[in-house]
Parts: structure tokens; C-alpha cells; sequence
């Protein structure tokens, strides 16, 4: 009965988290139709391509969530310089940050730091949690970087935004628990996130203090 209950309640969120930005989509495509202005055409434009955006990432999401728990996720582990992946996603956040007036500010722990882990899924996670607080952050800057502290590396993500009342950080790693009710996201990217970090053997948290912005910290078992 519980196990039928939890399975109803994700098909009624994940329908609703579906239905949103596809309205969305339908509507403004019709609206689209009938507009004349070249100005009016391509604000509808812009508004269909973010909700096609939204609506491929939460289908990304749901299938990730519904992998990693049927245990067949693929993991694929490689040797890597974690700096060169660093430097990757430094590139792609700093032009979103930055033409947004948000300094992003990157903290390299070792000059060099040679380890094994599952590349794409350590990228998912930093670019999940990175993109999280560049929207709820409209001011400042967002620090990210990692340091080694004993045999583990720690990793970090840390912003000047709004932060997280202290009442919601015990559930904001549950599924579609969502800050902001009108924030766009699907509520499941921290949900992927711990099953991701907890699966390659860390650990993940979060430190925030209502309007003072929010680290977001993980582990990852190392030999480096």
C-alpha cells in the first residue's frame, strides 16, 4: 500500500511538473501563429525555447531518477585530471554568470590532482549545483572548487543569493521539493544529486543561512 501510495503521488507530481511547461509551449506556439510584430514574435520564441529547455531537462531528470533506482545507470570510471574538468566548467558557467553581473569565482585545491571517478556524473552534479545557484543569485558571486581533507576530496558550491531557511534544508534533497514554487526546474536535480554522490561512495549537504546565501559541500573518496 505504501509502495502504491508513493508511486501515485510521483505520477501526480510528475504530471504536473510536465504539463507546465508543455502549456506553456502549446500556447505560446498558437499565439505565435497570429503575431505580427517581429519584436512580439520573438518574445514568444524565447519563451517556447526556455520551456523546451525545462521540459527535456525534467524528461532528463525523471529517466536519470528511474535509473539510478532500477540500478541501471551507467557508471563508467576513468582516470582524470580534475583540474582539466574544472577548467571545463568553469568555461561554460563563467558566460552565463557573468552576463548576468555575477562574478564567478574558481578555487583549484592542487596544482595537479589525478583521480578515478565516473566523469560525465562528477560533471552532472557540479553543473547541476552551479546552475542552481546562479538562479537564486541576482547579485555577488559563486564560488566553486574543490580541496583535499584527509583521504577524500571536498568539493564546493557556495553563492551570495537568498539562501534556505533552516525549516526547508532537511527536505531539499527530496524529490521535486522546490524553494521557489515559481522557479523553473523539475525538484528532482539535488534528488540525482545525492543518489549520483552517494553511489560513488560520498557524501553531500548543504550550508545555508536565510538571506545569506548557500554552500552546497560534497565528498569523493580519492587516491590522488
Amino acid at each position: 500500500e505504501e509502495s502504491n501510495r508513493l508511486k501515485s503521488a510521483f505520477l501526480a507530481n510528475m504530471s504536473h511538473e510536465i504539463r507546465t511547461p508543455l502549456n506553456a509551449i502549446i500556447g505560446f506556439s498558437n499565439i505565435l501563429a497570429a503575431a505580427e510584430e517581429e519584436q512580439e514574435k520573438q518574445e514568444y520564441i524565447n519563451i517556447i525555447e526556455s520551456n523546451n529547455t525545462l521540459l527535456l531537462q525534467l524528461i532528463s531528470d525523471i529517466l536519470d531518477l528511474s535509473k539510478i533506482e532500477a540500478g541501471t545507470l551507467e557508471f563508467s570510471y576513468c582516470n582524470i585530471e580534475l583540474n582539466d574538468i574544472i577548467s571545463e566548467i568553469e568555461s561554460v558557467t563563467r558566460y552565463r554568470t557573468e552576463s548576468n553581473g555575477i562574478q564567478l569565482i574558481v578555487q583549484k585545491g592542487l596544482p595537479s590532482c589525478l583521480i578515478r571517478t565516473e566523469k560525465n556524473r562528477l560533471m552532472q552534479v557540479l553543473n547541476n549545483l552551479l546552475n542552481n545557484a546562479s538562479k537564486f543569485t541576482s547579485q555577488g558571486s559563486i564560488t566553486f572548487g574543490y580541496k583535499l581533507c584527509d583521504k577524500e576530496l571536498y568539493f564546493y558550491v557556495k553563492d551570495t543569493g537568498c539562501g534556505i531557511p533552516k525549516d526547508k534544508q532537511a527536505n531539499i534533497f527530496q524529490r521535486f521539493e522546490k524553494l521557489n514554487e515559481n522557479a523553473q526546474g523539475s525538484g528532482l536535480g539535488l534528488s540525482i544529486c545525492q543518489l549520483i554522490i552517494e553511489h560513488i561512495g560520498g557524501q553531500i549537504w548543504i550550508d545555508s543561512e536565510y538571506a545569506e546565501g548557500s554552500r552546497f559541500c560534497f565528498t569523493h573518496p580519492i587516491s590522488c
